[in-house]
């Protein structure tokens, strides 16, 4: 039934999503950063929109469905993972709103290994028309990628072969963010105000 295959893809989407969300809400706060916070907030509302869409897929396929309230549990699902990303854009929220977290919330951030940060890739970066499986970036700058942005697209885990593009925006978990920037030749806010 197309419309169980719609709705598989859609859940899937929402679980990559609302844990991608999560991930950038908490680094927002930790970095005070309202570009990360912003990424969060566009992303909610591509969840609310999953969140419609799948429920309208489940009472289609209900329809034709000789036990139409196991669809409840699929409505169900959409709905948890609407409010981890509800949570998440809450959490988000205390940059947007400018509120100072208190310190013992960073203290508990920087404590976690892992640090997380969102890269564009401008023109003459020597990442562009390369492939991560080319790249090695796990291993060479101590970077995973977790997201690719594309246009209004998200690749999520993105696979070896996902070549990168000028104007991606690289969504990396790992102790090599500002090395990936670097490789990204993004320019850090002061350098662009010199131009």
């Amino acid at each position: 039934m197309k419309e169980l295959e719609e709705i598989k893809d859609c859940l899937i989407e929402m679980k990559n999503l609302s844990s991608l969300m999560v991930d950038l809400a908490l680094s927002s706060v930790m970095y005070n950063s309202e570009e990360i916070a912003e990424e969060v907030y566009l992303l909610e509302e591509k969840i609310d929109e999953l969140t419609l869409k799948v429920k309208k897929l489940a009472l289609r396929a209900a329809k034709n469905l000789d036990d139409p309230e196991s669809m409840l549990s699929v409505i169900e699902m959409a709905t948890i993972n609407e409010q981890i990303s509800d949570s998440a854009y809450e959490i988000a929220d205390i940059v947007l709103r400018d509120v100072e977290p208190h310190p013992i919330i960073r203290k508990i951030m920087h404590d976690v290994e892992e640090e997380i940060g969102r890269v564009k890739v401008h023109a003459g970066s020597i990442l562009i028309g390369q492939t991560l499986k080319q790249l090695k970036l796990p291993s060479k700058i101590g970077v995973r990628l977790i997201a690719i942005k594309r246009g209004n697209r998200y690749i999520y885990n993105p696979s070896s072969d996902e070549t990168i593009k000028e104007g991606d925006v690289l969504i990396a978990v790992g102790a090599g963010i500002d090395k990936l920037r670097e490789l990204s030749n993004e320019k850090s806010e002061e350098e662009e105000e010199l131009e």
